[in-house]
């Protein structure tokens, strides 16, 4: 890949070959990095109160340290000028492309165990996938793709539920493992490995198709279907998949509950006001906490 660089008046950043490099430029608090992008859990860009554009750094470990203290969840600001907007974008889109197509290899789950595959009438098929097509409402309208699914499905992942969808105009199967989202087409099968997702809602419009949204690594990604049902199973499933990630010691961090990240607000708001807490600490703490929050 490019080198993709961005130059601010305080701090230049580069990205190139899986690694983000911010370069302070001054001899001021700018934030000197050099890390991996599998130990980022999202990049975002964002606008301060006073009007300063702010790149804001998600790493996966609370413990990640930036500027001699833990992150603790909050995420790193690198602060650039507003005209530097379309080139700090352009540094995003690669960013988020290498953390979707991130691809890890996890040692079978406990109480998933991936079945063998068993002679069928069309060749070896996957007992899960099966089980799987069983429960959907219309799987006569996607058997090529079941069929190619058996072949694709890996030895150490669980095949856990599956849907009819199209995905930007693309008729085929959605699906999702133990290990990984699959989107199946006649042309091509696509993948996205568990650890980079954060959660999957259904979205339904009365009279319009249903939109089964999945969100992970700074991106969102879209199927679509006049049917909700599947799509519910593939949310659920999706939510279970990434609660085994993270029981499991993954890189992804479990998400905190509203009330615990309520009691984080709290607990901050009291510390500033007692003088324990920086004004430009307390900004970026509550930045992360508000990031944060579900919904």
């Amino acid at each position: 890949m490019a080198l993709i660089e961005v130059w601010g008046a305080r701090v230049a950043v580069r990205y190139a070959q899986g690694r983000l490099v911010t370069t302070p430029l001054r001899a001021d608090n700018e934030t000197a990095l050099d890390v991996g992008v599998a130990e980022l859990a999202r990049i975002a860009l964002a606008t301060t109160e006073d009007g300063q554009m702010a790149l804001l750094l998600f790493f996966r470990s609370a413990q990640f340290v930036a500027n001699g203290e833990p992150t603790d969840r909050h995420p790193v600001p690198v602060y650039l000028e507003t005209g530097l907007r379309e080139q700090a974008q352009a540094l995003i889109r690669a960013v988020e492309r290498d953390l979707v197509s991130l691809r890890r290899v996890f040692p079978p789950r406990p109480h998933l165990v991936p079945p063998q595959p068993v002679q069928g009438a069309n060749g070896r098929q996957r007992p899960d996938v099966r089980a799987a097509a069983q429960r959907m409402r219309h799987a006569g309208n996607s058997l090529r793709e079941i069929d190619i699914l058996h072949s694709c499905a890996r030895p150490d992942e669980y095949v856990l539920e599956l849907a009819q969808a199209g995905h930007e105009g693309a008729p085929g199967l959605v699906a999702i493992t133990t290990l990984r989202l699959l989107f199946v087409s006649a042309w091509a099968v696509y993948e996205f490995p568990v650890s980079v997702l954060i959660g999957a809602e259904v979205l339904v419009v009365p009279e319009q198709v249903a939109t089964l949204r999945i969100s992970g690594a700074g991106a969102e990604l879209d199927f679509v279907d006049w049917e909700p049902a599947d799509f519910t199973r593939i949310a659920e499933a999706v939510r279970l998949a990434c609660e085994i990630e993270h029981v499991d010691g993954s890189i992804a961090q479990s998400m905190p509950s509203s009330a615990d990240l309520f009691g984080e607000w709290q607990l901050l708001v009291e510390r500033r006001k007692l003088g324990m807490v920086a004004d430009d600490l307390f900004r970026r703490q509550a930045v992360g906490i508000m990031l944060t929050m579900p919904g």
